[in-house]
């Protein structure tokens, strides 16, 4: 404890400076929905920024999810140590990124019949948005509370499908408010590391559940962040249903990676597996029990040939999309200095529409 205290301290004297505000925006064209947040003053999603604090540094970092989804993310942000505290090289330092920050972490659940269409499926560019306000207002059902300095959205939650809504609106704002979205911190990483590899030759294989699978989030996010950086070619995402009913969650993701082998083989498809997209925490006694799986299936010989080497590559590395996010948001808040700095520990509040 005495560590943190004098490595706070340090940072406390040399680099605290004032939160910098975005440089006002027009905005054309808005959202109907961000337009209400942002100029209807009789709309219940009338959100005046105008009284938002100009140091923003000592606000909470919100974050939300649609649904149940989000506790992950929550758990990457407060467990957080992939920076040195002090000079910010990525380097863990045995103390949590975040130590002293506030957090306010929102579910919506109560509304989630106003968030379906007629067809049944989520809305989720509107609650995407509706969450974003929540935790940039200053109200909740039990009164006032804090505005966030920043919005971790997680779940699967595309440009399209409302981030860059929300960015539009947070810079028409002039707030300093940033978003980071869970999905597009995911696919940043993976292109990244995918960088020196062939990729007209590589698959991705992604573990969620059945709503992220059927969704196609992160197969538009790939898609979307290839084209902004310009990089040709198609990377296949493999989707697998992990078995969440399962209480070992170690044989579970084991069991949802050997099936995706097999489907992978089973369509034919001949880019190897060469990366894993699981937003859930994979440890190394389960990378082991992986790296175990691949020796096995590559060892395989079907009529004097070994069939599965064009199936999964002979390692392959691991992304976590929520951890990527909580990473970008320590560089978004730090590059902006916009991190509290408190000596005391961090406090986490949980919100919801639900009746208290």
């Amino acid at each position: 404890m005495q560590k943190v205290i004098t490595i706070l301290l340090v940072l406390l004297t040399a680099f605290r400076l004032p939160g910098c505000k975005s440089a006002p925006v027009e905005v054309e064209n808005l959202d109907p929905l961000v337009h209400q947040a942002l100029y209807d003053t009789t709309s219940s999603y009338y959100t005046d920024f105008s009284k938002y604090p100009k140091n923003i540094a000592d606000l909470p970092i919100g974050i939300f999810g649609l649904g149940l989804a989000g506790a992950h993310t929550l758990d990457c942000t407060v467990n957080l140590d992939s920076f040195d505290n002090i000079t910010g090289g990525e380097n863990p330092d045995q103390i949590q990124d975040f130590a002293g920050e506030h957090i306010i972490f929102y579910t919506a659940l109560g509304d989630a019949d106003e968030l379906y269409k007629d067809d049944g499926t989520m809305d989720i560019h509107d609650a995407a948005i509706k969450n974003t306000l929540f935790l940039v207002g200053d109200k909740c059902a039990q009164g006032e509370k804090e505005r966030a300095k920043i919005v971790i959205a997680a779940g699967n939650i595309t440009r399209e499908n409302g981030l860059k809504d929300i960015r539009r609106m947070l810079e028409a704002s002039e707030s300093g408010v940033k978003v980071v979205g869970v999905v597009e911190e995911g696919v940043k990483t993976l292109l990244d590391e995918l960088s020196s590899s062939p990729l007209l030759n590589c698959s991705v294989g992604l573990i969620a559940d059945s709503l992220t699978i059927a969704s196609g989030a992160y197969q538009q996010m790939v898609k979307d962040v290839m084209a902004e950086r310009g990089l040709k070619g198609n990377i296949p995402v493999v989707g697998q249903l992990m078995n969440t009913s399962d209480t070992l969650a170690s044989r579970a993701l084991c069991e949802a990676f050997s099936k995706m082998i097999e489907s992978h083989f089973a369509a034919g498809m001949m880019s190897p597996i060469c990366a894993i997209v699981a937003d859930t925490d994979i440890d190394d006694s389960v990378k082991e029990s992986f790296q175990e799986i691949i020796n096995n299936y590559r060892s395989k010989r079907i009529n004097g040939n070994y069939p599965y080497r064009s199936v999964i590559n002979d390692k392959v590395f691991f992304i976590d999309p929520s951890k990527c996010a909580a990473m970008e948001c320590y560089r978004v808040l730090r590059g902006n200095n916009n991190l509290a700095l408190r000596i005391e520990g961090m406090q986490v509040a949980h919100y919801t529409d639900l009746p208290m």
